[in-house]
């Protein structure tokens, strides 16, 4: 089985770029994983401390490394400022990966994080042995679930009780998109 990644570029939208998460991003990285409402739907507890975020960000780039996710930091190409990270944690047993997202509150309603994660998805499927991308949402995380569905995400049900986090159980939308999904979307005339 060929690794489903081998290198992680920087990848390029309209507004914003896509390139690896750095150890200098850990305040960047405190700032909006701190913001409770940022973290309001995620399923780990927001930041305390900027060494919560090295630790956190010291484990993206060791995760990296062993070829199990990636993290993108979302950089605006105008302000040149980092605005969230979105990454890919894969499944290679399945050719699959799990997606996530997170983007600072100022940036929230601009179509940022559609370009972002659009960009990461076609660099996934272009340059990676990925079939499938899924993602979870929890059932109250409107704006994720209409992102998702913007991108062409297929919703495929509820997940009861899926996960804990938070002192509580949570049921999650299961979205995917796979590479045929991809294909057809490249080849569909505009809209």
């Amino acid at each position: 089985m060929p690794p489903l990644f081998t290198k992680v570029d920087v990848s390029e939208a309209a507004r914003v770029q896509l390139r690896p998460i750095e150890m200098s991003d850990a305040q960047r990285i405190f700032e909006i994983w701190s913001d409770h409402e940022v973290m309001r739907f995620y399923d780990i507890a927001p930041l305390n401390s900027i060494d919560d975020a090295r630790l956190l960000v010291s484990a993206m780039i060791k995760e990296l490394a062993e070829g199990m996710s990636v993290r993108w930091a979302i950089v605006s190409k105008c302000s040149m400022r980092f605005i969230g990270s979105c990454g890919f944690r894969f499944d290679s047993r399945f050719y699959s990966a799990s997606i996530s997202f997170e983007l600072e509150r100022h940036s929230w309603r601009q179509g940022l994080m559609r370009e972002a994660l659009n960009a990461a998805i076609t660099h996934a499927y272009d340059h990676w042995h990925i079939n499938r991308i899924q993602a979870v949402t929890n059932l109250d995380n409107h704006a994720s679930i209409g992102l998702l569905r913007s991108l062409g995400f297929v919703e495929e049900g509820v997940m009861r009780q899926w996960g804990y986090w938070k002192d509580a159980f949570h049921d999650v939308h299961l979205f995917s998109r796979i590479r045929a999904d991809q294909r057809a979307m490249q080849t569909s005339p505009p809209a």
